[in-house]
Order: structure tokens, then C-alpha cells, then sequence
């Protein structure tokens, strides 16, 4: 199958799906308003095409029962022995697969991040004291060491606390530091926890929300990613699930406005990653999408429509999904693709070293190969997601191979090692050592799946 063919044709089909989820403006938005009320875990879904019995080969009790087993038993222990610091508090993300410690230092990104996931752990899987204490030591690291005079956070410390690299324009750190805080505020009962969290979203917005902004790693000024509506969107819907605040609200909506409408490329059946400050679409980034990015964004929005209750933002995110993974997946070696250029076959895409590690990964061509973890759990989490409201054929064949991937490909079981690959070329090579695990998404995944499928089983009884 010819590749130009396909981006024509993949999804609900080319044309028909620009009709069905286009839109401009707030146009998917406003007319979502009254329609007919979602729930997680409603029989009242979008359209139950059937009653889902198995995935990946196993039973949906089986499947829960082994996604527990890969939570309890492996990860969270690995990360207990090898990640977390008894001593100073936070984690230390240097690992190699079997948890060897490369380095001790410590980016604020996964800082932030274990202070979610030890406090999301604590409130959704049994309350244990032991979860809640990593997170209060991982917020009490944090709180201490990483705020500057000027009100910025340091972007890296040393394991002991000493600022590392200060900050430099990277504001993810602080949008997790959020997340985490605002998780930990509910868990806890902490109310300075909860201010501190309101207040850096506040201020990052209205950092972001001006003209003369500068993304990092950007040339100009105003260029605002797709990946900075996502991080508002899933740091202010949790807020909103728990704290009544207007301004909040706001920036919620803006954001969801921003992914939906915004972003979303017509032409394309796809979401851009970048758009200047008026929303216009640069040039060169016209044609580009962030395939993963996207998936996660729009799982984010499909769960901020079941709180609303609003069916048709829903099923626009469901298609679009459903879209951005047909043209994505790698049909030749499996995986998701991590950009597409559109129509550009002879693009020389810019080295890309992600965030944590010093790999460095090029390719040339119309998609950009790189094959990474994270995506894959996002997969896991969106497929999951609309397999519980509607059970459609097509998420439960990505979820299988998205699960046979990780398996077969990115845990290191295969070299007798409890870690995983995190970031390899298309056919999924990876080094024969490495220097980060991943603290965060793997480990999302599970707990936001089982959530799901506890809610599915509990149903079906």
C-alpha cells in the first residue's frame, strides 16, 4: 500500500472524516452543549458496537490481573530499589535497565512527576502509607531546592538539591510540578500544596498567553506547541474535578478550544504541533504532526467531555484518534511513527535527543521513525478508553499491538533485565545500555487502565 494513497484514505476516510470532525472556531464545542450526557463507565456511551470479552489474548480479568502483577510486582518495586531516594527525596531517573544508577541528578520534570504518581497511587490503589511518604519526600525535595528568587524553578539538580542548570526556558518542569502538587494537595489534605499548584498554573499561562512568548528550542517568538495546551489541559482537569475555581475553568477551555479547533489541521485530517500566537500556521510546520503528543492530547479532551457530558467533543476526539493512529502506526515494522511531514518525502528532520538522555536520533523522509515507550502507553490508555464507552473493532486491534510491541519489543525480559527500552530507530533497536527509565507514563498507564478495566468488569457482573 502506497503511503499517499493512505493519508488520503486512512481513518473514517479521508474526505468523509474532514466533514464529520472539521470544524473552526468553537464550533465542535458549542454544539456539543445539551446533547446527551457521557459518564465513565456509562451504558449511556457513544454506541456500544459490542460486548468486549478479551484483549491482548487474554480475558479482561486476566488482563487486569496481569496489568496489577506488571504494577505491584515489577515496576513499582524497580522504582522502590532503584529510582527512588530514601535519603533526599525525589528520584533519580539515571537507571539502566537492570537499575543500575548511570548518574544521581535530578530534573525537575520527573521529580514532579513521581510526586503524581506516588499521590495518584495513594488515592486510587488502597491508600498505602508507604506511597503517600515517597510523594511527600519527593514535594518536600522539590519545594526546597527548585524555586529561584526571580519565581522560576531550576531546570536540574544534583541529587543532594544543588541547582544544576537554573532555569532556561523549559516550563514542563513546573507544569509537572502541578500536577503532581495538586494530586499530592487532595491526598494529603495539604492546602499550601493546592495554592502553590493553582498559583504556577496561573502564572505559567500568563507567561505562555502573550505575543512575545519564546518557546524553547523555537526561532521565533509567539510559536506556542500543542504540547503546552496538553499540559494545561491535564493538570486543570483534575483541579476542576476536585476545587471549584473560575480562572481555572477558563484556562481549561481555553486549552481544550486551542487542541480541538485550533491545532486541528483540516487539510490534513491531523493536528499540528506548532502554531504562532494567532493560532496561523507556520509554514514549515503547516504539514507536521506529533502523532503521539496528539493521541495523548485528545484522550486528555475525550476525558474532559465525559465530565462535561458533552457526547459531541467525544466522538470527535474518538475519530480523530481513531485517524491521527492510522496515519501514524508503522505498517512495515509496527509502532507509532514519532512525527509525520505530510507530503514531504525528502525532509531532513532536525536530530532529535530526547529529554533525559544524550541518544541522539536522525532520519530522512515523510515520517520521522523514531519509536518510543511513551507513545505506546498513550495508545494503551486512549484504545482502553474508547473500548470501554463504544468496544469499536479498531481500538481493540490497536490496543493488541500496541501491548504485543511493548512485550515483544521495549521490555529488556528478552536480556533477562527488569527495564525497559524507552527510545529506539523504526525497527526498534535499542543500545545495549542506557542512562533513564521512565518514572511516569509506563506507570500512568497501568494504573489508568486498570481504573478502566475495573469499571468494565465491575459492569459486565
Amino acid at each position: 500500500m502506497r503511503r499517499r494513497t493512505f493519508l488520503g484514505t486512512a481513518g473514517t476516510g479521508g474526505a468523509q472524516f474532514l466533514a464529520i470532525a472539521g470544524g473552526t472556531d468553537s464550533s465542535v464545542l458549542s454544539e456539543a452543549r445539551g446533547q446527551s450526557s457521557l459518564s465513565p463507565g456509562s451504558q449511556q456511551g457513544p454506541c456500544r458496537e459490542r460486548a468486549l470479552t478479551h484483549l491482548a489474548g487474554l480475558s479482561l480479568p486476566e488482563l487486569r490481573r496481569r496489568f496489577r502483577d506488571d504494577l505491584f510486582e515489577k515496576m513499582l518495586p524497580f522504582w522502590d530499589k532503584h529510582g527512588v531516594d530514601h535519603e533526599y527525596g525525589g528520584v533519580m531517573h539515571g537507571l539502566d535497565y537492570g537499575g543500575a544508577r548511570v548518574h544521581t541528578t535530578k530534573l525537575t520534570w520527573f521529580q514532579g512527576r513521581a510526586i503524581w504518581v506516588y499521590s495518584f497511587l495513594y488515592n486510587h490503589f488502597g491508600g498505602n502509607p508507604a506511597h503517600l511518604d515517597i510523594a511527600r519526600a519527593a514535594k518536600d525535595f522539590l519545594l526546597k531546592n527548585a524555586p529561584q528568587p526571580d519565581g522560576w524553578w531550576a531546570e536540574v539538580l544534583s541529587r543532594e538539591g544543588h541547582v544544576l542548570r537554573p532555569f532556561s526556558g523549559d516550563i514542563y518542569g513546573m507544569y509537572f510540578a502541578a500536577e503532581g502538587l495538586q494530586e499530592y494537595a487532595w491526598a494529603a489534605r495539604d492546602d499550601e500544596a493546592r495554592r502553590i499548584a493553582f498559583d504556577l498554573v496561573a502564572r505559567l499561562f500568563r507567561h505562555i498567553d502573550t505575543p512575545d512568548f519564546r518557546f524553547m528550542g523555537t526561532g521565533a517568538p509567539g510559536v506556542r506547541p500543542q504540547g503546552l495546551w496538553m499540559v494545561n489541559i491535564n493538570t486543570t482537569r483534575q483541579m476542576i474535578s476536585r476545587w471549584k475555581d473560575p480562572a481555572i475553568e477558563r484556562i481549561l477551555e481555553r486549552s481544550v478550544d486551542a487542541v480541538v479547533n485550533r491545532h486541528y489541521n483540516p487539510e490534513i485530517g491531523l493536528n499540528n504541533e506548532d502554531l504562532n500566537y494567532d493560532f496561523s500556521r507556520p509554514e514549515e510546520a503547516a504539514s507536521k504532526c506529533v502523532v503521539g503528543h496528539s493521541i495523548e492530547t485528545l484522550w486528555m479532551v475525550m476525558e474532559e467531555a465525559l465530565r462535561r457530558g458533552d457526547r459531541r467533543l467525544w466522538d470527535t476526539c474518538a475519530e480523530r484518534i481513531h485517524r491521527h493512529l492510522d496515519v501514524g502506526w508503522d505498517w512495515v515494522f509496527g509502532g507509532l511513527s514519532q512525527c509525520v511531514n505530510v507530503d514531504h518525502g525528502g525532509y531532513v528532520w532536525p536530530p532529535e535527543t530526547p529529554v533525559g538522555t544524550d541518544l541522539v536520533f536522525r532520519f530522512t523522509g515523510e515520517y520521522q521513525y523514531l519509536k518510543t515507550l511513551w507513545a505506546l502507553n498513550e495508545v494503551l490508555v486512549a484504545t482502553l478508553n474508547v473500548l470501554e464507552q463504544t468496544g469499536a473493532d479498531w481500538a481493540a486491534r490497536y490496543f493488541d499491538m500496541s501491548q504485543r510491541l511493548i512485550d515483544e519489543k521495549f521490555a529488556m525480559t528478552k536480556r533477562g533485565l527488569p527495564g525497559y527500552g524507552l527510545f529506539g530507530d523504526r525497527r526498534m533497536n535499542f543500545p545495549q545500555h542506557t542512562a533513564r527509565q521512565d518514572n511516569y507514563h509506563p506507570i500512568r498507564q497501568l494504573m489508568l487502565n486498570l481504573l478502566t478495566l475495573d469499571r468494565m468488569i465491575a459492569r459486565r457482573r
